[in-house]
């Protein structure tokens, strides 16, 4: 079976480039297909599986590093950049190739071969979020897969206004509409940016950037006031529980 490869590259012209010298070095090799930005770039791997990656660093939605934590450890990735800060750290926890623009066409001949020397071995380690434990600072949630009827959607997480739990489900919604996805509500507030998002109830997490202001409301006509939020072009009043007022009386 011919090896498949996906080219993740935002300018054309290296596109093309990259896709004209594999044509020439490696015949048996099958361009399966492009991505322009990250968020793409994630749908098409998870769509076609890939045999290799040759991934840039830079590009819109999502960036090649962040790109590189959803790739499946069957898949080798090549990252093809300008930029060698991140080479070091790339080789030490064993990815296959990093490759510096402009390419030579010895050095991704040199790729080449250590590409097929790979995949006559043993499939490649987990590595990919290795690569990143010398960073201290914490990876938070960027994208989710969420269901909207038939579809499933690719959703940016700062686009999301807010999470609500619906049964089994958790509602995403945006100003787009909303969608569905199975993740409890407390699993997935452990993967936002608390800088971010804040939960205002045991069934809801707000975007606090999508707030417009928050206001008091009697409850039950008992003289007792509750707080909901407001949003920024929304009718949704979405009420704060008492367990989390605290964090919203100053706005």
């Amino acid at each position: 079976m011919m090896p498949t490869a996906l080219i993740v590259e935002d300018e054309p012209l290296l596109r093309a480039e990259l896709t004209d010298q594999l044509r020439a070095l490696w015949p048996e090799l099958e361009v399966a297909g492009y991505a322009e930005n990250g968020i793409d770039a994630v749908a098409r791997i998870d769509a076609s599986k890939p045999d290799i990656v040759f991934l840039d660093i830079q590009l819109p939605g999502l960036n090649g590093m962040e790109v590189a934590r959803h790739i499946p450890e069957s898949c080798q990735v090549v990252f093809v950049t300008a930029y060698a800060d991140y080479a070091v750290a790339a080789f030490d926890a064993g990815a296959c190739d990093y490759l510096v623009k402009p390419l030579t066409t010895a050095r991704l001949l040199q790729t080449i071969r250590r590409l097929k020397s790979r995949a006559a071995a043993s499939p490649p380690p987990a590595v990919w979020e290795k690569l990143f434990e010398r960073d201290s600072a914490p990876v938070y949630l960027k994208w989710i897969k969420a269901s909207s009827g038939n579809a499933v959607r690719l959703v940016m997480v700062s686009e999301v206004l807010y999470f609500q739990s619906d049964g089994k489900y958790t509602r995403v919604v945006t100003e787009q509409g909303a969608a569905l996805i199975r993740l409890p509500l407390k699993t997935l507030l452990e993967q936002l940016d608390p800088q971010q998002f804040a939960q205002i109830h045991r069934s809801a997490i707000v975007n606090l950037q999508a707030i417009d202001r928050i206001e008091r409301n009697e409850l039950g006509g008992r003289g007792s006031a509750g707080l909901e939020v407001i949003l920024k072009g929304r009718a949704e009043r979405l009420a704060v529980s008492e367990a989390f007022t605290r964090q919203f009386r100053q706005m």
